[in-house]
């Protein structure tokens, strides 16, 4: 009975993970969803999604939503000629880690006194953080390594840190707000399903 009960909850993460990847496949290639440009920013939000699998599935899941991402944003870039992302470890490797990060968070947190709304806050500033501080490190260590992209980017570099550091303000906003208005709702149903503990 108790390994049906395991089998159970494990196809329930793995339909919930594919649902969470299907949503990030789709924002990832429908105009001004999963990346919002704006004039003088571009906002993701495909980190909530990430985020919010995180929390909900755990870190094992975490990894493999950041790395379906991570692997989007790579071919995106190729698409759109963004020659800042060409390079995965700026485009792919933090990615990977911002489901780590916010699942580890949450579980930590939601044990507290804080709860899961609170553990839901913590785990989007940390899981958006670790985006944006990570796209900034390999970015300024490694963007001047991509040949199109190095001129331009050591004459400008400051400006394009700057525009990056507003979009993660923006980000870390929507994911804070998003994060807890979506997983706590559904907690009560997960926790009975096993997905959630």
């Amino acid at each position: 009975m108790g390994s049906k009960k395991i089998n159970k909850t494990a196809i329930r993460k793995m339909v919930l993970c594919a649902v969470f990847i299907a949503l990030i496949i789709a924002l990832s290639f429908i105009p001004n969803t999963g990346y919002i440009n704006t004039p003088g920013l571009a906002i993701t939000t495909l980190h909530v999604i990430v985020i919010v699998g995180s929390v909900m599935l755990g870190w094992k899941y975490g990894l493999v939503l950041g790395a379906v991402w991570g692997i989007l944003c790579e071919i995106v870039a190729v698409m759109y000629a963004e020659v800042m992302f060409y390079n995965p470890i700026v485009s792919v490797m933090p990615r990977i880690l911002v489901g780590f990060v916010a699942a580890v968070v949450f579980r930590a947190v939601s044990k507290t006194k804080l709860g899961i709304i609170g553990g839901c806050i913590v785990a989007a500033i940390a899981g958006t953080l670790t985006n944006t501080v990570l796209v900034l490190s390999t970015l300024y260590i490694f963007g001047g390594t991509i040949k199109e992209f190095s001129d331009a980017f050591n004459a400008i570099k400051d400006i394009i840190l700057v525009i990056i550091s507003v979009n993660g303000g923006v980000e870390l906003a929507i994911a804070v707000i998003l994060t807890p208005a979506i997983v706590r709702p559904l907690y009560p149903t997960l926790r009975s399903h096993g997905i959630m503990q």
